[in-house]
């Protein structure tokens, strides 16, 4: 079951379905301490907001959640396919600060407890990874282009060869992203996913429109990924949550590229 929680003035999107040994969460915009463009609870550090509001923001949302901010462990994106293996002696790594991030890094993959994995977001699709036998979990960011490269279907391969899950047992959840009747995109993106999805695959997610342009269901299409590479359809949840479509998340295309990001949040307990 997907849960949308309000704790005071933060909210955020809950996978309560992981069940207990696990915190699975998207945050929203709501709550937090930045103004303007960013209000109010951005969670990057990459865009120019104020450093020092962002790690008060990341606090607050982590203090709401019952997570140590701490021992995070967060990545600088770049729209690829670069899956880092998390382990202790990387805690805190770009927690609190921006320039210990990972960079060029787009997935994060962990078997340690108590150390919650982090990734941003405004309209791509996050992805939250469980494998609740071998106890790993992970986070990926699925925008067209990292979808197209197969971002999921290579966070399930790594989880297979690492940590000798199977993809039978593994759960994903589908966070806010913008959604089939939102986004358009040219010839060009739909033809990005034809190395990966038959083209009948691809057809029953998209609509042409008047302009000669299609609408996209990217969650759909990520869903699709998934159970090509083994994951049951009973165990992908999508909270579908249209990031263009409710002012409580960030977007980049409803907002013309100024604005913050939410976070995906994913942490063995």
């Amino acid at each position: 079951m997907v849960e949308f929680i309000t704790k005071g003035t933060i909210s955020f999107v809950n996978f309560s379905s992981f069940g207990n040994d696990v915190v699975a969460v998207v945050s929203s915009r709501d709550g937090g301490y930045s103004k303007g463009e960013y209000a109010f609870l951005n969670m990057s550090f990459f865009l120019g907001d104020n450093p020092l509001t962002v790690a008060k923001n990341r606090q607050k949302f982590f203090n709401s959640c019952d997570l140590p901010i701490e021992r995070a462990v967060g990545a600088k994106q770049n729209h690829g396919t670069h899956i880092a293996v998390v382990d202790e002696t990387m805690a805190g790594q770009g927690a609190l600060c921006g320039e210990r991030a990972i960079k060029n890094t787009d997935g994060l993959l962990t078997d340690v407890p108590g150390l919650p994995l982090l990734l941003l977001f405004a309209d791509c699709t996050p992805l939250l990874f469980f494998e609740p036998h071998k106890k790993v979990v992970g986070v990926a960011h699925g925008g067209w282009r990292g979808s197209s490269r197969n971002i999921a279907g290579k966070m399930i391969n790594l989880m297979k060869k690492q940590y000798g899950c199977l993809a039978k047992n593994i759960r994903v959840g589908i966070g806010p992203t913008i959604g089939a009747h939102s986004f358009e995109v040219g010839k060009e993106v739909v033809e990005a996913f034809y190395p990966l999805l038959e083209k009948h695959e691809i057809a029953c997610n998209i609509v042409k429109n008047k302009n000669e342009k299609y609408f996209m269901n990217l969650p759909a299409i990520n869903k699709r990924i998934l159970m090509k590479h083994g994951v049951l359809e009973e165990h992908v949840e999508d909270c579908a949550i249209d990031t263009m479509r409710t002012e409580h998340f960030f977007s980049y295309r409803r907002d013309c590229g100024k604005t913050g990001r939410h976070a995906a949040v994913i942490s063995l307990l």
